[in-house]
């Protein structure tokens, strides 16, 4: 585990990004951290070069001009000791609130709420799998929208999503090792992954032979995407090389900006693409982290039900009576902030039998 000092098609998909942005995919404030070097999944911190800690607040490969150099260690959140037959390359979604429009790499508080999200969502994975996680200059949510209004179109946005390439191609190239691998990620994590299954996947038929399973939650993907990536949605609680999708809210609920037509879902109690309700007996367990240090709050068995929304794509969920639940600035019933927490345990064991499948068939 990591310390806690270190967590469209079309215009209507792409234009209602910028509500996200507004409201903030992850709503974390106030946090702090003094850890920043990047972190073992055994807690030990990855060693920093001389040159990064004596520059460590001019670092120039942080700058909006300039490409991140991921050969740096202190450019990624997780460098994991690997013992484990498969890899995670996670993407954390929006921490940052920089009035620049863009996350600052050297910036500490920013670093610190993206260690924070880290151990809350990651920490899903790190049982079965060494989880590789980079710093990138995301979009913030103290981006100024201009022109198209498309957040996809502003600059902050496509450097983010250039950086998450430029990670991923460095961790293929030089950390993989030729291991099986997931992508994982939420909310902007999930939009930046989009894009990348769609550039490096479609036409590499030897990269996505090497992908257990995609876990895109949070956001949404649609047949274009899946098409583009040369991918499908996953059917089942076993298949590999497939993408596991869901965004939470509750029956009563509007939606929120995050889904959209054409989304794809599963439910994660039931692992169903179809309106089979899923009592909450079925859920292995709810984990509640602080999103912005990265601290265990409480588990909660048996927590709440899911069954899809055949209609409009979204995962639905009663949770239970008298609870109450900081949602931030999302519309009424609208969970986004609890796409892990919720399925915790599921998506937990559900790695793991993927995991499973995967190396029995290869």
């Amino acid at each position: 585990m990591i310390p806690d000092n270190l967590k469209k098609n079309g215009l209507v998909r792409l234009s209602l990004l910028v509500a996200v942005v507004g409201l903030g995919f992850i709503l974390v404030c106030g946090c702090t951290g003094d850890g920043n070097a990047p972190v073992n999944s055994d807690g030990g911190e990855t060693a920093v070069n001389a040159s990064t800690e004596k520059n460590i607040g001019l670092n120039e490969t942080t700058s909006s001009e300039s490409e991140v150099d991921y050969s740096d260690p202190y450019n990624w959140l997780s460098l994991p000791a690997v013992d484990k037959e498969v890899d995670v390359f996670y993407v954390y979604p929006t921490v940052s609130s920089n009035s620049s429009g863009s996350m600052l790499i050297s910036d500490d508080t920013d670093r610190a709420l993206a260690q924070g999200i880290l151990e809350a969502q990651a920490s899903v994975y790190e049982t079965s799998a060494n989880v590789f996680a980079p710093y990138y200059r995301q979009m913030s949510t103290g981006v100024t929208m201009s022109g198209s209004g498309l957040a996809t179109d502003t600059d902050e946005f496509k450097r983010g999503a250039k950086d998450v390439e430029a990670a991923f191609d460095y961790y293929i190239d030089n950390l993989n090792n030729g291991r099986p691998f997931i992508i994982a990620g939420h909310s902007q994590g999930t939009m930046a992954l989009i894009e990348l299954i769609k550039n490096r996947f479609g036409d590499d038929p030897k990269l996505r032979d090497r992908l257990v399973a995609a876990y895109l939650i949070g956001y949404t993907v649609t047949d274009d995407d899946l098409s583009k990536a040369n991918l499908t949605a996953a059917s089942g609680a076993n298949d590999t090389g497939v993408v596991i999708t869901y965004n939470t809210q509750s029956p009563s609920s509007v939606g929120g900006p995050m889904l959209m037509a054409g989304a794809h879902c599963i439910n994660p109690l039931n692992w169903k693409t179809d309106p089979t309700y899923a009592d909450a007996s079925e859920n292995l367990g709810a984990v509640f982290y602080n999103d912005s240090t990265g601290e265990f709050l409480r588990e909660v068995a048996n927590y709440s039900d899911a069954q899809i929304n055949m209609t409009s794509g979204a995962l639905m969920t009663n949770i239970p009576k008298g609870e109450e639940l900081d949602i931030g600035s999302y519309p009424e019933g609208v969970y986004h902030r609890y796409d892990y927490a919720f399925w915790y345990r599921n998506l937990e064991q559900n790695v793991g039998d993927r995991i499973q499948a995967y190396l029995a068939a290869h």
